[in-house]
């Protein structure tokens, strides 16, 4: 089996572990989407300074977000994007994807291990009340433990300071930094990384 074989097959087993084993929080709940959160995709998809600290435009009508809901619920490809449900609303207001950056095939320490990169975006509504701490707080132990990975990737825009402040809180360290381009601007993202091993020594899952 290739590189990118494996790295498949990791991809498709952590998003069947996390379909089966929902991760759910006191405040939150992580599901697959479904054709009802529509609206709800909708809302968050459209705003512009959300939209630009994840590094996507944002979409200019229902039809658009529809087009994105209808990639993530296709059932040729592995369901990689989970809807962020707040349980007392009943309301989709975020989602995380689970994913690999390319860089990571590069890398020749992460490309013979079993990691995988998470990236998140929250409707703005729902800023500064600690859910996507909450969240991530069990996510982790979930992909660690059930998933049985080395590592787990994230980054975030130079300019993000709320998303840098999160991944230090949980303790994610930099391991590297690179470009992207929006709207032709080249702006710098730091790219961050927790080990199973650093994760264990503090005592947040089991060894």
């Amino acid at each position: 089996m290739d590189v990118n074989e494996q790295q498949h097959r990791i991809l498709r087993e952590i998003s069947a572990l996390i379909i089966a084993e929902p991760v759910e929080t006191e405040r939150l709940l992580l599901r697959p989407f479904r054709e009802a959160d529509l609206s709800e995709l909708y809302e968050y998809l459209s705003k512009k300074e959300q939209q630009r600290l994840a590094g996507n435009p944002p979409v200019d009508s229902l039809d658009d977000a529809r087009e994105i809901l209808d990639r993530i619920l296709d059932p040729e490809l592995p369901p990689r994007s989970l809807a962020i449900v707040l349980k007392s609303e009943n309301k989709v207001i975020g989602n995380l994807s689970i994913g690999r950056y390319p860089f990571l095939e590069n890398d020749a320490v992460l490309r013979a291990l079993r990691g995988v990169t998470l990236s998140y975006v929250l409707n703005e509504r729902y800023w500064r009340k600690g859910y996507m701490t909450e969240l991530l707080r069990a996510v982790y132990p979930a992909l660690f433990e059930k998933g049985r990975l080395d590592y787990i990737q994230s980054g975030y825009f130079d300019f993000n300071a709320a998303s840098a402040a999160l991944q230090r809180k949980l303790g994610m360290r930099l391991w590297t930094e690179g470009e992207w381009e929006q709207n032709g601007e080249r702006i710098r993202t730091m790219e961050m990384i927790l080990f199973r091993e650093e994760f264990e020594k503090n005592g947040l899952i089991r060894s």
